[in-house]
């Protein structure tokens, strides 16, 4: 059939409509006159389009009822995940958010996105509770889920999310980090980077370096990613014979001026600090700058993410690269996996980092 440009863009429109979902199988498409009117185009262009759909088995038409959803229009439209990241809004899981629809797409699958805003960590969390409760109606057939951190109540709108899903049988991928704090392990897949690694590859970096009394920095409510960090840290330092105690770890708000010059007028001073990220990196770089202490001059400074402020900064923060796009297609491989073999135990699929040295932890040779 010799399909006119206009009626082959509008079926190309509805084709992508009905592949990602937005049409369930106990409802019909618009009336023609509705699309007539969405597209702006005559009758005889939208009847073109919908024969055309019809022709490729994605509609049918009943006469005196309308357009209706063909069996395998159904298939493809139940081939959908949800994503639910309430950091979507930050660079670090947008990335990761890609990689996610990239891999579904290579995979045939289409992603149902959480759309929660940038708005407070509270209505996000709010929203993410609902998001899941409609994914779940819906039965898509798995759900990626950042877990929620850094509230007092992350635990109750965690559970929430994830019995909405266990209830509706519907499998789950965690994003990032596990919900539980380490060494405990939930019975979800988790894909992550190996976080202990690269609290010990930055720790070794810091010892070779010269540093002699490192501390890991971290928020005051640490996410089982951050526990496993400074674990990381600990063993590095551990190893090295230098000396490691509750007093090497700090949880605390990196903009506090206050709480710094009392940490840095004490007799244990550190000479390098491993921050939790390179936004907390960022932040601590700032305040050393407002009391006084250089870096690196005074103490190396590293960071975790790869985030572009981190390069920056200055000077130029070292840092740890996660490759984001490569998690996320990660995810959509653990996904297909579990769809496959339901019963098997949880797994944790880790990807390797890459640290990138720069200025913060460079000092000048004496």
């Amino acid at each position: 059939m010799d399909v006119p440009a206009k009626s082959r863009q509008i079926a190309d429109a509805l084709r992508g409509e009905i592949e990602s979902g937005k049409f369930d199988v106990t409802r019909k498409l618009p009336s023609e006159h509705q699309l007539m009117r969405r597209f702006e185009v005559a009758r005889e262009t939208v009847r073109a389009a919908i024969k055309d759909l019809c022709e490729r088995n994605l509609v049918e038409k009943r006469p005196g009822y309308g357009t209706f959803l063909a069996e395998r229009a159904s298939a493809l439209a139940a081939q959908k995940f949800a994503v639910i990241v309430p950091d979507a809004w930050h660079p670090f899981y947008a990335r990761i958010c890609r990689g996610i629809d990239s891999g579904a797409k290579k995979n045939g699958w289409s992603i149902l996105q959480a759309a929660l805003g940038s708005g407070s960590l509270c209505e996000r969390a709010v929203k993410a509770a609902e998001f899941a409760e409609m994914f779940s109606r819906e039965h898509v057939a798995g759900a990626f889920f950042q877990p929620l951190q850094f509230l007092s109540d992350s635990e109750k709108y965690n559970h929430a999310i994830l019995s909405s899903f266990d209830k509706a049988n519907i499998p789950v991928v965690l994003l990032d980090s596990d919900f539980v704090s380490p060494p405990q392990r939930s019975r979800y897949d988790l894909v992550s980077v190996d976080n202990t690694n690269i609290g010990y590859i930055l720790a070794r970096h810091m010892i070779e370096a010269g540093a002699k009394r490192i501390v890991y920095f971290s928020n005051p409510l640490p996410a089982p990613t951050s526990l496993k960090r400074g674990h990381g840290v600990g063993i590095a330092v551990t190893e090295a014979g230098l000396r490691w105690t509750r007093d090497n770890i700090l949880f605390a708000n990196p903009a506090d001026t206050s709480a710094a010059k009392r940490f840095f007028g004490s007799k244990k001073r550190p000479d390098a600090i491993i921050a939790v990220n390179d936004v907390v990196a960022k932040l601590l770089l700032n305040t050393l700058k407002a009391i006084g202490v250089r870096v690196p001059e005074d103490v190396l400074l590293a960071g975790i993410n790869g985030d572009e402020e981190s390069e920056k900064a200055d000077p130029p923060i070292t840092t740890v690269v996660q490759p984001c796009v490569q998690l996320g297609e990660m995810a959509v491989t653990a996904m297909l996996e579990r769809i496959a073999h339901p019963k098997s135990p949880p797994r944790e699929f880790f990807i390797s980092c890459s640290i990138v040295p720069r200025a913060s932890t460079m000092r000048a040779a004496k």
